[in-house]
């Protein structure tokens, strides 16, 4: 799609001034009425927290990558330096990620991506999410009647849908790349079949799920009876993806040994559901907040719409008391909702109507605390035989991060779902477990849910990544993602509030403690100021671990700066070039 709704620079300016002289009469009179007040409703800034290392920035002039492993960051950078594109440089990383870090993606799982063109003035989102068999059932997640055990069904074969990052990465390189696959496949193949030492990122993470990798022989032996690894049957199928083209992954020996895999284990893949795969090119979703326009992956994704209506609800006053009770209302829309719009009829954009909206803003009381929250009646929207659903988190995600010597971006999310996925290896990387994302419920009193599992369908999902565009250049500006499942849509929205809003950096944002709302209470990191004047007005919080894998680009084109961040939660990097931005 497009991205124009170009306004003039004079008129941008003079919007930009009135609006600044507004905020600064309102936070006067608002001074002089809460003088002596710590409110939550309009604090300051949050300081910089510290985590399990140091921060993690890099700063260039002409591009940068920032990945969540350090061996995918080099890779990919060093396709940009020799001339590559950002959808270059993501295809070598993403390869790579699948071998070091194949706890959070792979070629076995799916992934979405938003891609700003810069000479075309063009951005696309493609949908590589993973889909249910044909033979799915509502039932499919029940044993003798009941519901089955969520871990159960994670490491059961029915957890496995037909994998979209092959394809995607395929759809990619058909339509953007300008590098011969041969040079995009080389640091993964060479890694795989020469070795390459565990990380500690993925120690950590093997250590945390050893039991449940256990149980299955080969994930086991593969990761745990050496300090370096090979992965032959990986640099095997790279060939085949060079040489055959990604459709060799949907096709007889590859297709047929991800069918035994998911039969031995109970599940019920087809090889008719590999010959119907397909990436689909979706409507990037966009709204404002705070004059920069904002985009990021529509449905099957909730991540844009729910997003969007968090700061569209709050943009008059961005408040974090109002960023938790409008992430409520918005999560409960979520839930009620969103599904893939090819199987279920869904409001869409309408969740983001003006009118709607300011009457569900109106529920935002200064005074009181939503407890239960609703979902809304958007407009033109009718369908009495619907209900929420229960889904579960996306642990296994990773992202990445890239804008390029042309003025190219790309966000791009990918999963497995669950750390590991389903625990189980076919062709040297592990297989997602992405249908346990659907609600195992597929209907209460009656009533049907939305994100219920049918065949072919494609379950719902929370990866959110974005681009958000300078208001006056009309470029992009900030480039951002993170894993954490549904949490991933908090995690992002309060880094754009901290970034737009109380003009933080993003090398601040990254590294501040987590906290957000998906339901009645609040999830936060630890105490702050920020949670301790939210509790003070009555605010449940549950202070948690809440892992994440954040990392962002921001481009100052008036500086002509390019600064990358990771989260300093993970062990990610980043890379940029020190010559100018385009």
């Amino acid at each position: 799609m497009v991205v124009k709704e170009r306004k003039s620079y004079i008129y941008k300016m003079n919007f930009i001034y009135r609006r600044t002289l507004f905020k600064f009469c309102l936070i006067i009179i608002s001074s002089i009425m809460l003088l002596g007040v710590n409110d939550v409703r309009r604090p300051a800034p949050e300081v910089t927290v510290h985590n399990i290392r140091e921060l993690s920035v890099n700063i260039g002039q002409r591009f940068m990558v920032v990945t969540s492993d350090p061996s995918a960051t080099d890779a990919a950078y060093d396709i940009l330096k020799q001339g590559g594109n950002a959808v270059d440089a993501a295809i070598t990383a993403q390869f790579v990620l699948g071998l070091t870090e194949p706890q959070s993606s792979g070629l076995g799982g799916g992934a979405f991506v938003l891609y700003y063109q810069n000479d075309q003035d063009l951005l696309v989102s493609l949908d590589g999410r993973e889909t249910a068999p044909f033979s799915a059932t509502p039932d499919m997640f029940k044993r003798d009647g009941k519901l089955m055990n969520f871990y159960d069904a994670v490491l059961s074969g029915k957890s496995i849908g037909v994998p979209g990052t092959p394809a995607l990465l395929g759809e990619l390189y058909s339509k953007y790349s300008s590098i011969d696959i041969h040079k995009l496949i080389a640091p993964a193949y060479n890694m795989a079949s020469q070795g390459f030492y565990i990380s500690d990122g993925l120690k950590k993470s093997m250590e945390a799920d050893k039991e449940r990798l256990s149980k299955n022989e080969k994930s086991y032996s593969y990761l745990f009876k050496k300090n370096k690894i090979k992965n032959l049957e990986y640099a095997a199928s790279l060939t085949d993806f060079a040489e055959k083209g990604y459709e060799s992954f949907y096709q007889k020996p590859l297709s047929e040994n991800i069918i035994e895999v998911s039969a031995e284990n109970g599940g019920n893949l087809k090889q008719e559901d590999f010959d119907n795969y397909t990436i689909k090119y979706r409507k990037p979703i966009c709204g404002y907040f705070q004059e920069h326009k904002i985009c990021s992956m529509g449905q099957p994704s909730s991540g844009a719409l729910t997003m969007l209506q968090i700061l569209k609800m709050i943009d008059y006053n961005p408040s974090w008391h109002n960023y938790i009770e409008a992430s409520k209302l918005a999560f409960a829309d979520r839930n009620f909702y969103i599904a893939d719009p090819d199987y279920v009829i869904t409001p869409g954009d309408n969740l983001l109507d003006d009118y709607y909206l300011s009457s569900r803003k109106d529920l935002i009381k200064d005074d009181a605390i939503l407890d239960n929250p609703l979902y809304g009646n958007p407009p033109n929207w009718n369908n009495d035989d619907q209900v929420s659903g229960i889904d579960y988190n996306e642990s296994g995600t990773t992202h990445i991060s890239i804008i390029d010597a042309y003025g190219n971006a790309l966000s791009m999310t990918s999963t497995i779902e669950s750390a590991f996925g389903s625990r189980k290896m076919s062709n040297g990387y592990f297989l997602n477990n992405e249908l346990t994302d659907f609600s195992f419920s597929s209907e209460v009193n009656g009533n049907k849910v939305a994100n219920r599992v049918q065949g072919g369908k494609r379950p719902r999902s929370s990866m959110t990544p974005t681009i958000i565009f300078d208001p006056i250049t009309n470029k992009p500006k900030i480039i951002i993602g993170t894993a954490g499942g549904s949490r991933i849509i908090g995690y992002v929205t309060q880094r754009i509030i901290d970034m737009l809003y109380h003009e933080k950096s993003i090398i601040e944002s990254i590294s501040a403690p987590h906290f957000l709302s998906r339901g009645a209470e609040i999830e936060a990191e630890r105490e702050t100021e920020i949670t301790k004047a939210l509790k003070s007005i009555g605010h449940k919080i549950n202070f948690r671990s809440l892992p994440s894998g954040l990392n962002g680009i921001y481009i100052n084109h008036q500086k002509e700066q390019i600064i990358g961040a990771s989260d300093p939660r993970r062990i990610g990097t980043q890379k940029g070039n020190d010559e100018k931005i385009y």
